[in-house]
């Protein structure tokens, strides 16, 4: 596969799930108790193990993305 074909793949993956981050600490930030009301109701959990929840979902999720889509789309965009 050549490595144009590569660059492009990883920048727009790194752009879609930037994106999606994005999206999530804002849900995250602005609807949080909603978010906790709704995953209490759900799965009987208190508020305080629903924020300890959100925060280790954003902070997986930021280390995925940096390790998975943007490090690879960098060494691509370096190697040119």
């Amino acid at each position: 596969m050549p490595l144009e074909t590569l660059r492009t793949f990883f920048g727009w993956m790194t752009l879609i799930n930037l994106l999606l981050y994005a999206w999530s600490a804002l849900l995250c930030l602005l609807a949080r108790r909603w978010i906790q009301r709704l995953h209490g109701r759900w799965f009987g959990l208190s508020p305080e193990t629903v924020g300890g929840f959100l925060y280790g979902y954003l902070g997986a999720y930021k280390i995925a993305f940096i390790v998975l889509n943007l490090v690879p789309w960098l060494a691509l965009v370096a190697m040119d």
